[in-house]
């Protein structure tokens, strides 16, 4: 049986891969990653391995840690840690020396994976697995 946040997770998920070729080839915007935002997504391999609370997290670090903050790339890299058994998020980006690190008080689970990407996507933003970004 499939859920419902599942299902729009899969259906994100494959909108953005089919119109991905198609947007990038037609559109010119000149804007900067993560200001634009049309829709936001997690992929299949995010929504059956990280609770809610944690994707919705990353959207939250974004929103009010890095937008305006610091000129994002289109692919951000976080990474999920252990501290002292709550979860820590790591961020980096391949354009800047720093890396920040969040602590929040969510159980961390070993089972969790270690590496997430999210992606803009001329507005449309997806949390994904390094695996499934591999695939775009």
């Amino acid at each position: 049986m499939i859920f419902k946040e599942q299902f729009l997770a899969i259906q994100g998920y494959f909108m953005y891969h089919i119109e991905n070729p198609l947007m990038n080839k037609y559109r010119k915007e000149e804007t900067m990653a993560f200001t634009n935002t049309r829709g936001r997504y997690a992929s299949f391999g995010v929504v059956t391995s990280l609770p809610d609370n944690i994707i919705d997290s990353f959207w939250y670090i974004i929103d009010n840690f890095l937008k305006g903050v610091f000129e994002l790339d289109e692919l951000l890299q976080f990474e999920l840690i252990n501290n002292k058994g709550k979860t820590t998020f790591r961020f980096s980006q391949d354009s800047l020396a720093t890396i920040l690190t969040f602590d929040f008080n969510d159980t961390f689970d070993p089972f969790f994976p270690r590496e997430i990407f999210v992606t803009d996507n001329n507005g449309k933003e997806t949390i994904m697995l390094p695996d499934e970004y591999t695939l775009i």
